[in-house]
């Protein structure tokens, strides 16, 4: 899958190079934890690349948006405004579901294919309009199914329970990508981590991040070095040649496609010889129904 950077200093190393393209991600958090900011971040990103942006917001007006960005020290967000690489599109008060149904498969009409970035900003509205959890389920899809025909798209949620609750479950289901945000409660630790990508590596550790002027959200990833990229010796390569060698060719050729993707892994403590070691013991283990002609040494 072709990757975009998200725009938000270390998140793209938690999500393998950032966010998958044409995807639809889930940014959940409570009140004050930043997710406008992300989603400014995530926007003002594609555009300083070239790209159109479309901010869909469900609640605050346009003038709000704006005067967050600039408090954040991004006074640019007027010149992409006038001269149309980013679009607002305010639906806060309108019937959400005529706005889904109707007006949004028009808007998709004259944008699609344009491969712009979309901010869903908040999308908890959608949720709270229906009380019928099919209904939610159907609008919320159609919307995603929707923008993503224009471009890939970030979404931000309100969490209430403290842990995901049932507010956030529907949304959470359709999305590719789930990054959550929180505050440890009584020590004002601001924390993130990603809870779900599809078809993609992503790292399962928290990490603190802040908010820096002028730049926005910044995650430390120190927690990250010398982790997750543990590189695969040549005498490492060497020893799994030597072991395979004795193996049905199918398996040898799985082995080594799957071992290729350790230097990629979030490993923690362990050490790629020791999964590497796991791995050929369980492919030796295996029962095979016809003989297959093994690989030659």
């Amino acid at each position: 899958m072709k990757k975009i950077k998200t725009g938000i200093l270390g998140l793209d190393d938690l999500l393998d190079g950032g966010f998958n393209e044409h995807s639809a991600s889930i940014l959940v958090g409570s009140a004050g934890t930043g997710k406008t900011t992300m989603a400014l971040q995530f926007i003002r990103k594609g555009l300083e690349l070239g790209n159109e942006a479309i901010y869909i917001t469900l609640e605050e007006s346009k003038e709000q948006i704006m005067a967050e960005a600039r408090s954040m020290g991004w006074e640019d967000i007027g010149a992409y405004v006038e001269n149309s690489s980013l679009v607002f599109l305010e639906a806060a008060g309108k019937d959400l579901a005529d706005f889904i149904k109707e007006e949004m498969p028009e808007f998709v009409d004259d944008w699609k294919g344009s491969n712009a970035r979309i901010a869903i900003d908040p999308l908890t509205p959608v949720i709270w309009a229906f009380d019928d959890k099919y209904e939610q389920r159907m609008l919320i899809s159609q919307l995603f199914k929707e923008t993503k025909k224009v471009g890939t798209v970030l979404s931000t949620i309100e969490e209430y329970s403290g842990e995901g609750g049932e507010e956030t479950v529907i949304p959470m289901y359709l999305a590719d990508n789930i990054v959550r945000i929180f505050t440890v409660p009584g020590t004002g630790n601001r924390m993130m981590n990603v809870l779900k990508t599809r078809q993609s590596w992503h790292s399962e550790v928290t990490y603190p991040y802040r908010f820096v002027l002028g730049i926005g959200i910044v995650v430390d990833t120190s927690e990250l070095d010398g982790k997750r990229v543990k590189k695969l010796t040549p005498d490492l390569k060497l020893a799994i040649n030597n072991a395979v060698a004795n193996l049905p060719k199918r398996d040898a050729e799985q082995i080594k496609n799957v071992i290729k993707y350790l230097e990629r892994a979030d490993l923690g403590d362990m050490e790629p010889e020791q999964i590497v070691n796991m791995l050929i013991e369980d492919y030796k283990s295996e029962e095979r129904v016809l003989d297959e002609p093994r690989v030659a040494s």
